[in-house]
């Protein structure tokens, strides 16, 4: 059995890997859509690789368009099995795809509009609504916490990963000719203590591992001094009759600030007269999902839900779905907290506030997610002067505060506890979803804390072989191993004396029997099991 990783190699963007079992079947876990510089983007069209008439099934970690967006692609190029995903990731991919199958068919016009003034040929979008809906019928809800073998020889649980709204970890025991391997997906990790979803759960023993090191190089802000910084600039912008603009991502992100806003208004400290617009028709109907799976909450949201208040809403919040209603909000006079997509300012109507407030003095911008290379949002991190807006130089005279408190991904520490119940000689960690340096120094320190452990770096369709041990052997702990094999050790000196006598020798099931344990043997001690 092997596995390529088709993307988040070294990038925080494309998740994709391909599973190929023994018998030539394959199914993938993940299909994120590549988004990025013009480079990376590339790597969308490229089909091969994706064995998209032979896949046999995929799985979803979470919604997030970075692990998801790249299946109405396959549906397009003839993929027509099942999605498997948890119900929530089910729900919110309804919305995601179609926003984004519109973003790309809006993205193709306009492409062939230009390629057209200068004598070219149209260009075809990357997907169109129309395959967004067809993957949306092969959609397969998956419960938490059970084992299912979904495919023959494909033994599948979903763990709570704690990251987005029914964001999942991810254990495959696989099945080969020879024997079994378990391999587990970490996906995207949450935070203990985040606001609404539950913490991240711990996943069964594994012999592989891909783990998610977004942050891998750094650790966050507590969540408590995060939100005591977000409601003072709030407070500071009120004070100065000013906007406050929030680029944030539609789905969690979006609703843990309105959650922090509402509380803030229960306990008294929003003004009643400072609107809260939600300017992004996705983060809308995100927010909607959320608030119709009160099931998936933590308990200290559940617990807000039964003492009769409503977490994920308030007076102040206004929702602007339609163009006009989003040109208004620029027409509001005052202080107000404008909280609209994308997450990382270069898309979406965030760009329009951002236009017509960025020169103003008494404007605050609040970066409350990851900011990748070359986006605007990572230009106003960096302290740029100016950033190009619809191909017009903006001057930033805003104040720009980084609030990193608040990200759905785990720090450093949080990533090394999530980790540290998995880490026993011979596992092999492949450290992925991160920037090639976030990576390099969690695995320094990954190394320095396991060194028993084997640690990989993987690149863009790398492919690992994934090695098979007996089943016996799989359901055993490391002490057990050893065991076995020093009784395996005993039975062999026997077996010398035995055959150093006058006509010693085995009858054909001794032998077949000795055969099996030495070849369990072998693959454990390779396997690093024992010493």
């Amino acid at each position: 059995m092997r596995l390529t990783c088709m993307g988040a190699a070294r990038t925080v963007t494309g998740s994709s890997y391909l599973i190929e079992m023994d018998d030539d079947r394959c199914f993938m876990v993940d299909c994120g859509l590549f988004q990025g510089s013009a480079q990376i983007e590339r790597r969308n069209w490229i089909a091969g690789p994706y064995r998209v008439p032979e896949l046999s099934a995929i799985f979803i970690t979470h919604a997030h368009i970075d692990h998801s967006g790249l299946v109405p692609r396959l549906v397009r190029g003839g993929y027509s099995g099942p999605i498997y995903a948890s119900k929530p990731t089910c729900e919110l991919l309804k919305i995601l795809w179609l926003d984004s199958a519109n973003i790309q068919q809006m993205e193709a016009e306009w492409q062939s509009r230009k390629n057209r003034r200068q004598g070219k040929k149209g260009f075809d979008p990357l997907y169109e609504v129309s395959d967004a809906e067809a993957a949306i019928t092969m959609l397969k809800p998956v419960d938490f916490d059970c084992q299912e073998e979904l495919l023959p020889g494909v033994r599948v649980c979903f763990v709570h990963a704690g990251h987005i709204l029914g964001a999942a970890s991810l254990h495959l025991t696989l099945e080969g000719e020879d024997g079994v391997h378990r391999i587990g997906f970490s996906g995207d990790l949450g935070r203990p203590n985040q606001l609404i979803v539950p913490d991240p759960v711990h996943m069964d023993p594994v012999d592989t591992l891909f783990m998610e090191t977004t942050y891998g190089g750094r650790t966050h802000k507590s969540l408590s001094a995060s939100i005591d910084e977000l409601l003072e600039v709030v407070k500071e912008a009120y004070d100065e009759g000013g906007k406050v603009l929030i680029p944030a991502f539609a789905v969690e992100r979006t609703q843990e600030i309105i959650y922090i806003l509402a509380a803030a208004h229960r306990r008294g400290e929003l003004p009643d007269d400072m609107p809260v617009f939600l300017d992004s028709p996705l983060a809308i109907n995100a927010t909607h999902i959320f608030r119709d799976h009160p099931e998936y909450f933590d308990e200290e949201t559940k617990e807000i839900l039964a003492n009769g208040d409503t977490p994920l809403n308030f007076p102040n919040l206004k929702f602007t779905t339609t163009t006009e209603e989003s040109r208004n909000i620029n027409r509001h006079m005052g202080p107000a907290v404008i909280i609209a997509g994308s997450g990382m300012a270069n898309a979406g109507r965030i760009k329009h506030h951002l236009k017509h407030n960025l020169w103003r003095p008494n404007t605050h911008v609040i970066i409350v997610g990851f900011q990748a290379k070359n986006t605007t949002g990572r230009l106003l991190v960096e302290g740029a002067p100016k950033v190009k807006i619809f191909r017009e130089e903006v001057a930033v005279r805003a104040k720009v505060h980084t609030i990193n408190g608040f990200s759905a991904h785990a720090d450093q520490n949080e990533l090394l506890a999530w980790m540290e119940p998995l880490m026993r000689p011979g596992v092999k960690v492949n450290l992925i979803h991160g920037e090639e340096e976030q990576i390099a120094t969690f695995k320094a320190l990954a190394h320095a804390r396991f060194p028993k452990v084997r640690f990989h770096m993987p690149r863009w369709n790398e492919v690992i072989e994934l090695k098979t041990r007996p089943v016996e052997l799989a359901k055993v702990e490391p002490a057990e191993l050893a065991d076995e094999v020093r009784q395996l050790s005993g039975r062999l000196a026997q077996l010398a004396e035995r055959l150093a006598e006058p006509e010693g020798g085995l009858a054909p099931e001794e032998a077949t029997a000795l055969m099996k344990a030495l070849k369990a043997a072998n693959q454990a001690a390779s396997m690093g099991e024992v010493a």
